[in-house]
């Protein structure tokens, strides 16, 4: 691990936000391999700067099943891990944009993306309530 504890995390964030403003964009544009890839990247790297907030570090790695697990440690907070399991499925497809959307010849269906932005959505608002930490100070519609 590198240690960022110098380093203002706040870019984490905001790339996080800017990954997920796209997402609806490219929803329209129907291309769903690269909003299922943005999605994951705003949940991603939403949780690596939660992490990085709250120890200054965080692993290197693209996996959400480690990053969540790490969340959950960093916080203290069982029902990450307990969404993290309700819902893996759910984190599996997520894992599965970033590596599958740009190397392999799998697509994303619109139907398949949509329901990924619900769970995120999901997930995001359980962060907030357990965490206290805010995505995006307006409401997810």
């Amino acid at each position: 691990m590198y240690n960022f504890q110098c380093m203002n995390i706040e870019f984490l964030k905001r790339k996080s936000q800017e990954f997920f403003e796209e997402v609806e964009v490219l929803l329209k544009r129907k291309k769903y391999n690269l909003s299922a890839f943005n999605l994951e990247q705003a949940i991603q790297l939403w949780i690596k700067y939660l992490i990085g907030k709250k120890i200054g570090d965080w692993a290197k790695t693209h996996y959400l099943s480690e990053l969540v697990f790490q969340l959950s440690q960093a916080y203290e907070k069982e029902e990450i891990l307990k969404f993290f399991k309700d819902n893996e499925l759910f984190f599996d497809s997520l894992e599965d944009a970033y590596f599958t959307s740009r190397c392999f010849p799998k697509e994303f269906t619109e139907n398949i993306v949509l329901k990924l932005l619900e769970k995120s959505k999901e997930f995001l608002k359980l962060i907030k309530e357990i965490i206290g930490e805010d995505f995006y100070e307006k409401e997810f519609s």
